[in-house]
């Protein structure tokens, strides 16, 4: 049973591997993309724009609580007759309904722009990854290629398959922006691990 199931999977391995005539680091199409950065800065100005409602909602929230607090505070005074002492009271309780209210809104606020943001990245990303996979498609036809598979899907992929740097072209980016960003990553790493080890 062992000998059949060694024999299934070198047929396998054989098979796989003489369909793959060619490999792309998806990590790095994606990340170099040349919408990537456009990409990201609309992701941030709409987080800060989110941000700013959220702080103007939670400056209303603040201005409501002292309100609160004041309103309570009046109830509480001793020198207040059994009228004014009613009034007070019901001034507070809808002054704590007002901020209830508030507290509310800014927490459904915040899942609302939290999902928007989601959703917006995922659009976007969806959008690259479809002009990734046209790229990579156009390549292939160009080249009789019958296979490009993600090299950061396989477990080892030999490194004279890949095909990274003419799809990045293809889409527009130079390759040597992402030949110089590994270099950085790597030397950082490298520093980041030479630090560590003096600890």
């Amino acid at each position: 049973m062992k000998k059949l199931l060694v024999i299934v999977a070198m047929v396998c391995a054989a098979c796989v591997s003489s369909a793959v005539e060619a490999t792309v680091d998806m990590a790095d199409l994606v990340r170099f993309h040349p919408s990537r950065d456009r990409d990201r800065d609309l992701i941030r100005t709409t987080e800060k724009d989110y941000q700013k409602k959220l702080d103007a909602e939670r400056d209303h929230f603040d201005t409501l609580r002292k309100a609160y607090e004041d309103a309570v505070k009046e109830a509480r005074n001793p020198a207040l007759g059994d009228k004014a002492r009613r009034e007070a009271e019901d001034k507070a309780l809808k002054s704590r309904d007002q901020l209830a209210e508030a507290d509310s809104k800014i927490r459904e606020s915040m899942r609302t722009y939290q999902k928007e943001l989601q959703d917006l990245d995922s659009r976007l990303l969806r959008q690259i990854t479809q002009s990734i996979r046209k790229a990579v498609s156009e390549y292939a036809q160009e080249k009789g290629l019958k296979a490009i598979l993600d090299s950061t899907a396989m477990p080892y992929a030999d490194p004279s398959l890949d095909v990274t740097d003419a799809v990045l072209r293809k889409l527009g980016t130079d390759p040597k922006v992402r030949h110089e960003a590994k270099a950085k990553d790597a030397a950082e790493e490298k520093k980041e691990r030479e630090a560590q080890s003096k600890k």
